[in-house]
């Protein structure tokens, strides 16, 4: 499924077009406090292109609005979604907490699901918010929100990848605008580290050694190895299976041969199955024994 939907106000009743915009948010964005200048008067369109994967909401507003989130509407309605903020025209004021941003064309923000703002856009804003599965964003990104520096490689490169979505949304199809929206993820984390790329030749190396470092993590995942190398998922797959592994085989390996270390020292099996990366102590004795032939408890008594 992929459609695109727009929403304007101009042809709405005076007295029914905030309401009518208010909504439009709601439905596309979850619940937040709107202020209106001057409400008979608010002109603003919206579009949502959209599939069982991904959004991307492009705004245009004529007069200024401040939109804001409050903690129990953040918790109401938080998901398993990062939501990435640009300003395509005008400037935009961003609060969160006790953080204030002055988001442009070229300063973007990726939100964190469920947490409190305050956003004020000025007369004539355009912009848009692209929601992207947690699964689907490359990189190890902490909580709370991330400013994106989109005026030089690879951010120019991300926000080139969604305004050609926006200006080619008439003629995609789903399996396009989730194949471009999975790319656009995967920078994301990119962006976020905003780090050079790791040389082809030494990028396998490099990333035995990422996974080395965080192999403790129960969440470290292919594509975080990847975004902290600099390079794509795919790429780092490719090198890999030269090399006759991949990267879940080798956080696997690495998180095992971590813990038969531990194994040698005092400390019970699940302390050493949760400091080896693993998220169940059954997941880790079941690895365990599928690798070595012993239960990590027999090994520990030969």
């Amino acid at each position: 499924m992929y459609e695109v939907e727009t929403i304007t106000t101009r042809h709405a009743p005076a007295a029914a077009r905030a309401a009518l915009w208010s909504e439009t948010v709601t439905t596309f964005q979850g619940a937040h406090h709107y202020d209106y200048p001057v409400p008979e008067r608010f002109d603003a369109t919206a579009t949502r292109q959209r599939s069982d994967r991904f959004q991307l909401v492009t705004w245009h507003i004529e007069q200024g609005q401040r939109i804001s989130r409050s903690s129990r509407q953040g918790l109401a309605e938080a998901d398993d979604h990062h939501r990435l903020l640009l300003p395509l025209r005008g400037p935009a004021e961003l609060r969160l907490g006790a953080d204030e941003h002055r988001l442009t064309p070229t300063d973007g923000v990726l939100l964190a699901s469920g947490g409190p703002f305050d956003l004020r856009l000025p007369p004539g804003s355009r912009g848009l918010v692209a929601t992207l599965p947690h699964t689907a964003v490359g990189g190890r990104l902490g909580p709370g929100h991330h400013r994106l520096r989109l005026g030089r490689a690879p951010g120019r490169v991300l926000a080139l990848m969604l305004t050609t979505l926006v200006d080619d949304r008439a003629s995609l199809t789903r399996r396009g605008f989730d194949t471009v929206c999975g790319q656009a993820a995967e920078l994301v984390g990119l962006v976020v580290g905003d780090r050079a790329a790791v040389p082809e030749q030494d990028l396998a190396a490099q990333v035995r050694l990422v996974v080395r470092r965080f192999a403790a993590d129960p969440d470290l995942t292919g594509a975080a190895v990847a975004a902290h190398v600099g390079w794509s998922l795919r790429q780092v797959q490719a090198v890999l299976h030269r090399e006759g592994t991949s990267p879940s085989a080798l956080i696997r390996e690495t998180r095992l041969a971590l813990a038969r270390d531990l194994l040698d020292r005092p400390g019970t099996i699940t302390a050493v199955a949760a400091a080896s990366g693993f998220h169940s102590i059954d997941a880790f004795e079941k690895a365990f024994r599928r690798r070595f032939g012993l239960s990590p408890s027999e090994y520990r008594r030969r």
